[in-house]
C-alpha cells in the first residue's frame, strides 16, 4: 500500500545535500554500497547532471509533511563508453534509514521501471527522451552479500525477484569492506518483451549499489 505521506518527483540540484546525507550513511555503515568514502557535493552534482543530460530518470521520494527528500533512485549507463551496451542501465536506489520498511523503496522502484518502460509518457521525469534506438531495454541491479550471513541476503533477492528481476550472476568475493570479503549478486530485468534483434543477458558488471 502506498504511503500517503510520500510523493515522488524528479530530482533537482537542490536535493543534492540531502542525497549526500543519505548516501553517506550507507557508505559508512552498510554493504548496500561498496563505496568506502562518501561522495562530495560536487561529485554527486556532476553525476546528477550526467544522468539527466542523457535523458535518464533521477527520482526522489519526498516526505510531503516536511517537503524533504527521503529516498532516491536513478539509473546510469552500463559501461557507457562501449556502444554495444547502450540499451542497458544499472540501478541505484537508497532510502533514508529512518524511512526503511515503509514502502519508500518500492514506490521508487516501481516508478523508475514504469518511466523506463514508457519514457515518452513521463515528461515530468524525462525532459528529452532519446530515440527508440537508444531506448533502455535491460535494467541491472547488483547487491553485495555476506555469504556467511544468517539469511544470505534472501530477503533482498526475493525483493528484486518480486519485481521481475532474474538472478543471472554470482561473483564470489569480489568486494572488500569492513575487513571482510563479499560476493556480488547480479539481477537483470527486461523492460521490453518484444523488440527488434536479440537481447543478450549481461553476466559481468562492476560492483553496484542497492536500495
Amino acid at each position: 500500500m502506498a504511503n500517503p505521506l510520500v510523493t515522488l518527483r524528479s530530482a533537482t540540484q537542490s536535493d543534492i545535500p540531502v542525497i549526500k546525507a543519505i548516501h553517506s550513511y550507507y557508505v559508512l555503515n552498510t554493504l548496500i554500497t561498496l563505496a568506502i568514502v562518501p561522495s562530495t557535493d560536487d561529485e554527486l552534482l556532476s553525476k546528477y547532471k550526467s544522468i539527466t543530460s542523457q535523458g535518464l530518470p533521477y527520482i526522489v521520494a519526498v516526505d510531503a509533511s516536511a517537503n524533504s527528500a527521503i529516498g532516491y533512485a536513478y539509473v546510469t549507463g552500463f559501461r557507457g563508453f562501449k556502444g554495444g551496451y547502450k540499451h542497458t542501465v544499472e540501478l541505484s536506489l537508497f532510502c533514508h534509514p529512518e524511512w526503511r520498511g515503509q514502502g519508500v523503496g518500492t514506490l521508487l522502484l516501481k516508478k523508475i521501471l514504469e518511466v523506463l518502460k514508457e519514457p515518452g509518457t513521463h515528461p515530468e521525469y524525462i525532459v528529452n527522451p532519446g530515440s527508440d534506438d537508444l531506448r533502455v531495454r535491460i535494467v541491472i541491479a547488483c547487491i553485495s552479500v555476506d555469504e556467511a550471513g544468517r539469511d544470505n541476503a534472501l530477503d533482498l533477492k526475493q525483493y528484486y525477484q518480486k519485481f521481475g528481476f532474474e538472478l543471472v550472476g554470482h561473483l564470489k568475493k569480489v568486494g572488500y569492506k569492513f575487513d571482510q570479503w563479499y560476493t556480488a549478486l547480479g539481477f537483470t530485468s527486461p523492460l521490453l518483451l518484444t523488440c527488434q534483434g536479440s537481447i543478450p543477458t549481461i553476466y559481468s558488471w562492476p560492483s553496484g549499489e542497492g536500495f
